[in-house]
């Protein structure tokens, strides 16, 4: 078979799956739809013909023009509705109350789930739909809550909303629509949702590098209604985020890889540093002598109940190496910050392959 065959079967295979990703999509859609808008004893349809809704927020609003609306335009209705509504009360406890009246008094983060990108065309669905993506944002947890980005601009594609890595400070796309996008107050609300799976990847290179996030961030909510603060809020988010990826760039520039890195910060204690020559041949020579061992629990011997062990005898590899390039440990203090992040570095790389749950 010659090569363009099988870049075009190749091609086949890569359309039919995105049409049955399309395809399951809509069966949820359609499943979710009859449950909460066809039946008359729809609770959801209930209390949404319940609020004042439409009389605070559409009122004069021609709800006709939904038989002729594109994806496009539905999308930035819905969100330019969303933004005005968190914006109407501090900390955007309008939309609290919307999503509260209507889905109930229970969490938000018990709403169903997953969350996919079908846009409709029923005025009804289109306005549970609305409160239920308020309900996301304003919950602000991807692991509990999450939805699909498509609900946010069509540079992303249609998901079913299950996967919280797409918040991800990876996701370049994510990060420029934070940037750039008009809906600052909704722009805040994900980025608390980026930041959640920001603290968890980067605690995953090393606990001096979650511990700078988390100096920088704790604490910082804002007011969700508040325009400026949002902005401040994101840009606090984004410039650390850069931070970090120049920070760990820096270190492939000087040929440590992302194992090493974390190590280097641990030995230093603070991810603040210029990567001394002293730092960089301890870390390279504790990695060489430390990743085989690593390596051989790949077959499956790895596991979190017996971590102790192999922490303990990496240990006795590791601070030797330390004293003879007269590394400061700060070993002498019952509570040595370098030491600490040592062991749980030590306890990430037996406990996760490759910085990814097993």
């Amino acid at each position: 078979m010659e090569t363009k065959d099988i870049k075009q079967l190749q091609y086949e295979n890569k359309k039919l799956k995105k049409e049955y990703g399309r395809l399951l999509e809509e069966i949820q859609r359609l499943w979710r739809f009859k449950k909460e808008t066809k039946l008359f004893s729809s609770e959801y349809m209930k209390r949404l013909q319940q609020t004042d809704l439409r009389k605070k927020v559409f009122e004069g609003t021609d709800f006709t023009i939904f038989k002729g609306i594109n994806e496009s335009d539905s999308r930035q209705f819905m969100l330019y509705n969303i933004e005005k509504i968190i914006g109407q009360q501090p900390n955007g406890d309008a939309a609290q109350k919307y999503v509260s009246q209507i889905y109930g008094e229970k969490k938000l983060l018990d709403l169903d789930e997953p969350f996919p990108f079908i846009p409709m065309e029923n005025v009804d669905g289109w306005l549970l739909d609305m409160v239920r993506l308020m309900g996301c944002l304003m919950g602000q947890n991807p692991w509990g809550k999450c939805f699909s980005l498509r609900w946010l601009s069509s540079r992303f594609e249609a998901g079913t909303g299950d996967d919280p890595y797409q918040f991800s400070p990876e996701n370049e796309e994510l990060l420029y629509w934070l940037e750039v996008t008009e809906y600052r107050r909704i722009a805040a609300l994900v980025a608390k949702m980026v930041e959640s799976i920001t603290m968890l990847e980067y605690q995953r290179i090393s606990s001096a590098v979650y511990d700078y996030i988390w100096e920088k961030l704790h604490g910082f909510i804002p007011d969700w209604a508040n325009v400026d603060q949002c902005n401040s809020y994101i840009n606090s988010l984004l410039d650390i985020i850069n931070n970090v990826n120049a920070h760990i760039k820096e270190g492939a520039q000087r040929g440590l890889c992302i194992e090493e890195v974390g190590l280097i910060d641990s030995l230093w204690g603070d991810v603040n540093h210029t990567y001394h020559k002293d730092y960089l041949a301890a870390t390279k020579e504790i990695w060489q002598k430390i990743k085989p061992v690593r390596d051989s629990f790949c077959d499956g011997g790895r596991n979190r109940e017996n971590y102790q062990l192999f922490v303990n005898d990496m240990l006795k590899i590791a601070l030797p190496i330390a004293e003879q390039y007269n590394l400061d440990m700060e070993l002498d203090d019952e509570h040595s910050l370098p030491l600490s992040y040592l062991k749980y570095w030590l306890e990430s790389i037996y406990c996760y392959d490759d910085y990814r749950l097993e």
